[in-house]
This record gives C-alpha cells, structure tokens and sequence, in this order.
C-alpha cells in the first residue's frame, strides 16, 4: 500500500536527489512513520483537514503579496500538507554549517564597516565594498554594537546528497513568522503525527530573539518595535504576526521621529523613546535624509540616531553589505584567515567576473551557468545560459566583458525534491530550505527547521512569487525534545500589567477609521435593506417618502436625476448601485472595502475572531453573478448580522485601552453623523401624506420595535423625533450617541477640555429643546449646527492624536 501512494517514484528524475525515498519504493527510515500515518489516515480524511486548514488560512489573514497579482496583498498563503523531514545527524551538520557562517559573516562586516584590514590585506577585492550601492559611507567607521541579529541561509541539496548554500540573507531575513504559522496549522492538521515523531519545537528559539533584543536595548523594559514598510508589503503577514507573537509594536515610517538624535515613538499619549528597531525595511529606505530621498518608509535623522548610540537597529544599519553572491567565492579562504576553519556548508559555486579569470571561464562556459546581478540592488532577472541562444549569448558575453564587476555567475543546481500533497497522491517538487541563525548576545543558536518553499509544478524555479509553495520543516530528533511555549511561563514569576500599551498615533487613526468605517456599512446596508424591501411595494405619496428617505444618505456618487421626481427603475438601479457598484465611493461594497483595508493595517491589534468577521465581511456584500431582486434583502440581512457581530465583539471582546476608545469613538461619531442628518429632515415632516417617511426611518434606524412598545401604531412626528433624537435608552438616537461621546472622550489622555465642554454643551441644549413647540425654528438651527459640529470633533482628534498639530479653535453651537 505504502508503494501506492509512492506514485511520485516513477515520475521523479534520477539526476536530482528524492528526499522522501532512495534507490528503491521504500522511504528513507526517518519518513517511513509518516508515509504509514498518511496511510492510516487516508486520503478522504486527509482532504476534510487540509479543506480546514485552508479555511483557517484565509480566515487569520494569512496572506503573501505577490505582486502584479489581480488578487495583491490579498494572496493566501499557499501552503502544503506535507511536512519536509530532516534527520537529527543530517540537522546537527546544518546547524553547525549556518552558525559558522553567521560568525564568519559578522566578522567581515565590523571590519568592512570598520578598520577594513581585509580590503588593505587583498582578502577581499575593493571593488566588491566601494562599488556595491549597499555599503553606506555615512555609517561607515561607527560601532552599532554588532551587525547581525538574524541572518537566513538558503540551503539547495545536490544529488549527491550534499547541501549547498545558495544565498545569504543578512539585511532584513523574512521568514520565520510564515515557518512558525506553518507549523502551527500542520501540527494542527496532524497532531498526533506530531507528536509521536518527535518534533524539535520553534518556542525557544523566539524566546531567545525576544531576549536578544531586550539584551541588545541595554536597559530594563526597553521599548522595542518591529519597523515594517506597511500593508503593501509582500510579507506584511508576517510582520503583524511576529509583533503580536513577541510582543512588540508594530510600527511604520511615519510613526516615528527623531528629536535631539533619539527615536521616538508617536502615541496618543505623546512622544515616547525607541530603544530597539526590529526593522524589515531595506538600508536603503531607512533614512530619507543619508540614503534614499524618495523613501516614505524610513525615519528622517534614523543615522545620525545610530551613530549617536541612542538607539539600537537590528540587523544593523549596512549590513546588507554582504547580501551579495559575489562574495561567496571569496569565503573559504576568509573562514580560514579569521576562523582559523574550514567552511563547514560549502557555497554553491559562484564567480565574480570582476576577476580577470572569473570572467573568461564564465564566458566559456555560460551554457552551465546562471547570471545575476553581483548587487542585489541592481534591478535584473537571473538568466540561465542553458537556455539562451547562440546570438543571445553573444551580447550577454559582450555586457559582461563592458561591466564585469556587476555581474555574477553560479552553477546551475539540480535542486532535490520534496513530496507535495495532490488529490491523494505525492508527486515530487524542487525545493530550497531556508534555515535561520540567531545572535543571542553570548552566541548563535540556529532555528531547529525552517521555511521550506517547492517549485508550483515540475521544473526548478522555486520562488513564492512565481506560484510557490511553502513546508514545514520538521527536526526529526533522536532524544528529549524541549516542550517549551511562550504562552506558558514554566512556573517563572510573571510581572502583572494592567496599564495601557503603547498605541502609535497611526495605529490609532486606523482604528478610529475602522469605527467609522464599520458603522458607515451598517447605516448603508440598513438603508438599502429598507429601500429595496419596498421600492416594488409603493406608489405615489409612499414613493415619494421613499425618494426622500434616499436623500437623507445622498452623495455626490448619486445617480438619480436632479431636477425631477425619478421614475421606480431610477430608484431600484440607483439602489443596486449603492449596494455593489465598486467604483462609486459610498457604495456597500466599497465601504466594506474600506473596513478590510484599514483593518489590514492594524490586524496586529484585533483578535483573531475579529480578523476572520472582517474577511467575512468583506465578501459579504459582493452580489452574485444571476442574483435575482428578490434576494437582495435577503443578502443585506447576511451582511447586517456580520457587521452586528463586529459590534459585538467591539463592545464585548475589546480590552478597554486606548485603541478602544478610538474604534468606539469612530462609530459613535459617525451614528452622531447620520443622526442628525435624518432629523434635519424628520424635522420638517408634519404633513400626514409624509408621515410614511417616517416608518422607513424607525426601520432603517433599527428602531422600530422602540416606538411600537411605546406608541402602538400611531405614527406621529413628535413621537418619532423624541424616539431617535432625545431617548437617551435608545442606543440609535442622538443624545445616546453624544453621552457616549462625552464619556469616551473624557477618558482619553490629554483630551482636549473645549471640545468636552462643545460635546457637552450641545448634548443639554438638545434635552432643552421643547418638541411640542415645532413651529419654533430652534431645532432646525440647532441640527444644523451640529452637523457643522461633529466634523471639528473629528478634526481636533486627528491634529491632537494622529498628527500631532496644533489643535483647531473648536466650533461652537450658535
């Protein structure tokens, strides 16, 4: 049964090494468990799992930005059931290989940023520093306390059965929060396959990196943050995932300044000093002021920061220095000069054409090899000499004799193949492993596994964004595994913390949108639930009332005609406009949008149920291709119950700290908004022919139920307006949103005291206003003052806690 599901046997090629099976069908003996669990399990099981994992992945937000994809940042993360299998002896080679190196690697930086004996020594060719666009001179000569934190080895097996390195990563290494999510779903695929192949766990390895860093700080309680380029980032997952997981904040460009050469950090609560940056931004972008002047994703003055030693960049300003192929062939020989050492994990052969020798044998021998840019900044695709034709051949000869130094040549390397999980049947793919080494401070300790990625169908081209694939990597150890977790603290005395985290001044912003957002989908869906219910129901006196109902929420976006009474289809396709037209801006389905895109950028903040509502949610508005009329209600009422999920999970599963305050403020102001908006109208209707006007109102503001259990079935303006204007237990109406207004915004630090006493003022003057006296023109007056009002609210919030300017004169009632 076994050489059934081995069907990938006669399909793998013998040239390449097969890590699953040798010569024969049987599979090396550290596979041979999990092919007879496969077995046991089945294929049928075995797809009801992987259909669960898959769900998980897209709930949690798992995503990899491959770019010019129709689907962008919203790209799932592809990955495959089957576990890679290394064993222990295979592994403690590896481990040794990638310390070593790391080790080497740190000791070429510090001297090339440093005394540069090696270039003075003829160890290393001048060119390969003063012409690599990586080598930042305003750095240069400045200790950063170490270079290296991380750094990721790309490991590719040659037939023989020997590991090659072919790559370094020693800038910003991605990677190691895709292999713990990877090994978080397979284990949970395969428990019990897990656990009884005795797996070496990743806990500990992130545990040391937390307290690397901390080490690094030199200072009790540092603040450490984690510096992304933002959500367009193919690996943007990852790092909202690694701050969560660690424990840091997750911050962008924007959310930090430098004043007096230290980093701060912009919160709600004011300014507050970076000890660390965790970045995974390129050299390049870092500083706008030393490096690139276009960059928006860097810190103005981070360098002049760095060399004053106020703060702390890991892995250190530079470093992607040596993020070159072009220095491999040079590092045998400087492992020997500075190890005293053999390379323990050769580099796969490599030659810089910029020696004289180098160049000629790659010139004759370029149907062996593959090309590349010697520095990775250089914008260029690898070109495989195998493949070319004669003509094509010449000119790359003649580029690379006008610019040998640019250019460097590997060999061509049969990668081996890991089996993949097709429809019940494991069919071999080429793989690379990417394997991680950790600077702790006292030495290096290497990630027991990695991130595996395979090739997305036969052939060697192995890359996540060509349609890769990732793996798990499990240590198949041969004694006691260490059981170690971060979410358990082996009985250690745990310092409680109940004051508030840091919230960067962005973060909030997202939030307070978010709130916005969310509410303004709900008011939208209510409406359009209302209107389609019975715009084929109506005629005359009753269409009327609903065209106006419509003009309460009108925009600019509105398609009906200006200047006349619209006809029933206007009103239906206008409706079915606003429900899923994607370019109108106030569209359902374009605010819905909204709340996906902001969300993604403060996913590191929500839970994990409230990341999979909101990928629910925003498919909840997308109509089906054939959906009939009918049907449309039907489909808001779906939408409705997600977003009043959302508000439940904001009132009843949101820690009350400040990123609360500003998600809860968001939807209250934006109800306020809407509010006064319907009463301005609802203020001017007394004439009985109008009064179905105000039926629709009570059903889109939800509060329907309310004025029937007070006023049965008499419809009266007065009663309506008292319902959704002054009822202060009415959670729809105005002045329950201006209590909760004030409330919210007292508990915000630093608020400011005139928009309070504003919130406040307005709150008494409508409780003062007498309803039975509606000729008097106070109402009127006073709606319209407050739909001036709540906008400046929101603007103050924003000069006070998102940009931190001068705050704006509040607008007062007159």
């Amino acid at each position: 049964m076994i050489a059934d599901l081995l069907q990938q046997t006669s399909l793998r090629d013998p040239a390449v090494y097969d890590e699953l099976s040798g010569d024969g069908f049987e599979p090396r003996p550290h596979w041979a468990g999990l092919i007879e669990s496969l077995h046991a399990i089945g294929s049928e099981e075995l797809a009801k799992r992987w259909a669960r994992a898959e769900r998980r992945i897209a709930e949690n937000g798992v995503t990899y930005n491959v770019y010019d994809d129709a689907l962008g940042a919203s790209r799932p993360w592809s990955l495959d059931l089957i576990p890679l299998l290394i064993a222990a002896d295979e592994w403690r080679a590896i481990e040794a290989g990638i310390i070593q190196r790391a080790e080497l690697l740190e000791l070429i930086l510090a001297d090339l940023y440093g005394p540069q004996k090696l270039i003075k020594e003829g160890h290393v060719p001048p060119a390969l520093v003063f012409a690599n666009p990586e080598f930042l001179r305003p750095v240069a000569g400045h200790s950063q306390g170490g270079h290296l934190h991380l750094i990721a080895v790309d490991l590719a097996r040659s037939p023989d059965g020997q590991w090659w390195v072919l790559s370094d990563r020693t800038q910003a290494p991605s990677g190691t929060g895709y292999a713990l999510e990877n090994r978080l779903i397979v284990a949970d695929v395969l428990p019990d396959l897990f656990r009884s192949s005795n797996v070496r766990r990743l806990a500990h390895f992130f545990r040391s990196q937390r307290d690397a860093l901390t080490k690094l700080a030199g200072c009790d309680q540092p603040r450490i943050v984690l510096l992304t380029p933002g959500p367009w980032n193919e690996t943007y997952f990852e790092h909202s995932f690694l701050a969560r997981y660690l424990g840091f904040t997750l911050v962008e460009g924007g959310d930090l300044t430098v004043r007096d050469r230290r980093v701060y950090l912009k919160t709600v609560e004011g300014l507050r000093q970076v000890d660390v940056i965790l970045r995974r931004v390129d050299d390049s972008f870092c500083d706008p002021l030393e490096f690139r002047g276009d960059s928006f994703l860097g810190v103005c003055g981070l360098v002049d920061a760095v060399i004053a030693g106020n703060v702390k960049v890991a892995n250190a300003l530079g470093s992607g220095l040596i993020e070159t192929a072009a220095i491999m062939p040079f590092l045998p020989g400087l492992a020997r000069h500075l190890l005293g050492e053999n390379l323990k994990l050769p580099s796969v052969a490599t030659w810089w054409c910029g020696q004289e020798y180098a160049l000629h044998w790659v010139i004759d021998h370029l149907e062996g090899v593959v090309v590349k840019p010697a520095f990775p900044a250089r914008p260029m695709e690898p070109v495989f000499g195998a493949r070319l034709a004669k003509a094509e051949k010449k000119r790359l000869a003649t580029q690379l004799r006008a610019w040998p130094h640019e250019y460097v040549a590997q060999e061509e390397v049969a990668l081996s193949t890991a089996p993949v999980w097709d429809h019940g049947r494991l069919l071999p793919r080429s793989m690379v492993l990417r394997t991680y080494a950790l600077n702790t401070g006292s030495g290096w300790v290497a990630m027991p596994g990695g991130l595996v990625r395979v090739a997305g169908s036969e052939g060697p081209v192995v890359s996540m964004q060509k349609g890769g694939h990732s793996k798990d990597a499990w240590i198949v150890w041969d004694g006691p595994v260490d059981t170690f977790s971060l979410l358990r603290s082996r009985g250690q005395p745990v310092e409680l913390r109940r004051g508030p985290t840091d919230l960067p001044s962005r973060v909030a912003d997202d939030l307070f949108w978010l709130g916005r957002y969310a509410e303004r989908a709900e008011n939208v869906a209510r409406l359009l639930r209302t209107s389609l219910g019975w715009v084929r129901r109506v005629e005359g006196a009753e269409f009327d009332c609903l065209v106006r109902l419509h003009g309460c929420f009108e925009s600019r976006h509105s398609k009906l005609p200006k200047n006349r009474r619209p006809t029933a289809i206007e009103l239906e396709r206008e409706l079915i406009s606003l429900l899923a037209d994607p370019k109108r801006g106030d569209s359902l389905v374009s605010t819905l949008g909204d709340v996906s895109r902001v969300s993604g950028r403060v996913r590191d903040r929500l839970s994990s149920d409230m990341v999979r509502l909101i990928g629910q949610l925003s498919e909840s508005a997308r109509v089906k291709d054939g959906m009939l009329f009918v049907d449309y209600s039907s489909h808001l009422t779906g939408c409705l119950e997600l977003l009043s999920a959302f508000s439940g999970m904001e009132r009843e599963n949101t820690t009350r700290g400040s990123g609360w305050l500003f998600l809860s403020l968001g939807r209250r102001l934006e109800r306020a908004i809407y509010s006064a908006r319907e009463l301005r109208e609802l203020a001017g209707t007394f004439a009985e022919k109008d009064w179905p006007f105000l039926e629709y109102l009570l059903e889109a503001a939800d509060s329907s139920m309310t004025y029937r259990s007070r006023y049965y079935t008499v419809v009266d303006p007065v009663a309506v307006l008292d319902v959704l204007m002054c009822d202060g237990t009415n959670p729809r109406s105005l002045d329950f949103q201006l209590t909760h207004l004030a409330d919210l915004y007292s508990k915000l630090p630093r608020y400011n005291a005139g928009d309070l006493r504003s919130i406040q003022y307005a709150q008494n003057m409508l409780r003062s206003i007498d309803l039975q006296a509606l000729s008097d023109d106070r109402l009127d007056r006073a709606l319209r003052g407050l739909e001036r009002l709540l906008p400046s609210w929101s603007n103050n919030l924003s000069s006070t806690y998102f940009i931190h300017a001068v705050t704006l004169p509040t607008t007062v009632l007159e």
